[in-house]
């Protein structure tokens, strides 16, 4: 017998422990809530039919199409404008957006993606060829300077060793050396964040970072000698002057440090990241700035063998294109003066009147529930709508064509990808449980099939390092969970110290 089964027969024996009836175990919590369907109807006219046409040919959730191409689009129109989203008011929203497509292996995340970033490949590759027959030119540039330089301190020898007070001067003054070209960057996937600085310092109107998985990142920004590198990812999420004072580096100022993020993870590390951040009491909003797409797994696999549309491509690349070109001018943007008249901070539009209505309900909506607190970390990351949801509806008026004032119809439909992208965060912020669910499950599993002994403490269950009951804490908490949904039962014993808990399987756990 176990020294947990004869401290609780010694209990029972003296009369400690009553007897009850026994309980019915309730069903355990699902592991994920329920999510909404992208809403295709939702997206840019000239993005829908591709984000379709490459959904039904990969056989993937359109949200891991759509996701990221909405990210890119926005990632360029943040460029030239922002949005200030009240009527009156100077707030200010830059525009970029953070997103994450969640899913397992084989689901074709990285394929997609990659399809939906294409437009901006080519326009990275295409600044690389500039960039590069540029340096070739400059280079010849500073070659032929430095030749020029060196016959006309030949000459000013000659002239010197004629007459010692020849006037020289004119020969041996030069013009500063040009700089050379800078590259112009679209997308970026690896780099230190000094180097981040250094991008966005050369191309102030910001960049997209991809990362084809993005636990890395999270995980080395998580890292307690990483708190610089995150401060700075973090202001890079909502802009901003940024300055670098490093030795042997000299200052990096960087005007406006403003990042547009897309990348994928699978749902495991990512619930493994929600459940640390909640446990360690993680607040900064790191996890909380990302728009997240987590779709349910798709349906059975069927063959499509069939040519793209490449009507529907070539629709999607030309808006890039477009987007690409775009000027505040165009867009018939506005910006602030100071007392002098001279301008002054970014260009921007506004909401039209009949566009502000809608925007303010939803915010007095969004605003009350946040006031409810439902924990989690869920507030922190339903307030970012408040930025979300701007930005989305600059981004659709815009690559619809739209200039001066954003209408109905594209706030109207960033509304609607709102309420799908809270479902996804709703999800995202619940599947930390995922961790103690799983590993509920496990000791319930554990303790049916005989591994266990009839009456267990935790470290029984944790000191044998099984695949997800090695943690301590976790055990802990999948514990109180079974105790609460009466699969166990809990027992305070009495030891002349500190009461040792003990947990046997209740009667109705026995046989379920």
């Amino acid at each position: 017998m176990s020294a947990a089964l004869q401290d609780l027969a010694r209990a029972k024996a003296v009369g400690e422990i009553p007897t009850q009836k026994a309980p019915t175990p309730k069903p355990l919590p699902p592991e994920l809530l329920p999510v909404q369907p992208f809403p295709l109807g939702a997206l840019p006219d000239a993005f829908r039919p591709w984000v379709a046409d490459v959904a039904e040919r990969m056989h993937c959730p359109p949200d891991f199409v759509a996701v990221p191409m909405l990210v890119a689009a926005a990632s360029l129109v943040s460029r030239r404008v922002g949005i200030r989203p009240q009527g009156r008011t100077d707030w200010f929203v830059r525009g970029n957006l953070w997103a994450a497509i969640v899913g397992r292996p084989g689901y074709m995340k990285s394929p997609a993606m990659a399809q939906a970033l294409a437009p901006l490949e080519k326009l990275e590759a295409r600044a690389a060829e500039t960039y590069n027959a540029e340096t070739a030119a400059h280079q010849a540039q500073a070659l032929a300077a430095k030749l020029k330089a060196e016959a006309a301190h030949s000459t000013a020898r000659a002239m010197l060793k004629k007459d010692g007070g020849a006037d020289v001067l004119s020969l041996l003054a030069s013009d500063k050396a040009e700089a050379g070209p800078l590259r112009r960057r679209y997308l970026v996937n690896d780099m230190t964040y000094e180097k981040a600085g250094e991008v966005l310092a050369q191309n102030p109107d910001g960049v997209l970072l991809m990362r084809d998985e993005l636990r890395g990142l999270l995980l080395h920004l998580g890292a307690e000698d990483a708190a610089t590198a995150r401060g700075f990812y973090l202001q890079a999420w909502s802009g901003g002057r940024y300055v670098f004072d490093r030795i042997g580096r000299g200052t990096v100022t960087v005007e406006d440090a403003r990042l547009s993020i897309i990348g994928g993870i699978q749902p495991g590390p990512l619930s493994e990241l929600v459940h640390q951040a909640r446990r360690g009491g993680a607040d900064d909003g790191m996890l909380e700035r990302f728009l997240v797409a987590w779709p349910d797994a798709p349906g059975q696999w069927r063959e499509v063998d069939r040519w793209p549309d490449s009507q529907a491509k070539r629709q999607a690349w030309q808006t890039f294109e477009r987007l690409d070109t775009l000027t505040a001018e165009s867009l018939r943007a506005e910006q602030d003066t100071d007392t002098s008249g001279a301008p002054q901070g970014g260009h921007y539009l506004r909401f039209e009147p009949a566009a502000l209505e809608p925007f303010r309900e939803w915010r007095t909506d969004l605003e009350a529930s946040l006031r409810a607190a439902e924990g989690e970390g869920l507030e922190g990351a339903l307030s970012k709508f408040r930025t979300h949801v701007p930005a989305l509806a600059l981004l659709l008026h815009v690559a619809d064509g739209g200039a001066g004032p954003v209408g109905l119809a594209p706030t109207l439909r960033a509304l609607v990808l709102a309420e799908y992208f809270e479902s996804h965060t709703r999800r995202l912020h619940s599947s930390g449980r995922r961790v103690v669910l799983a590993a509920a499950r496990a000791i319930l599993k554990k303790a049916q099939g005989g591994d266990l002994p009839e009456t267990f403490r935790a470290r029984d269950v944790y000191r044998n390092q099984w695949a997800g009951l090695g943690d301590k804490e976790t055990v802990a908490e999948a514990l109180d969970m079974l105790a609460a949904d009466d699969w166990l039962t809990e027992t305070e014993l009495p030891t002349g110290g500190r009461p040792t808990v003990v947990y046997a399987l209740t009667e109705g756990a026995r046989h379920g």
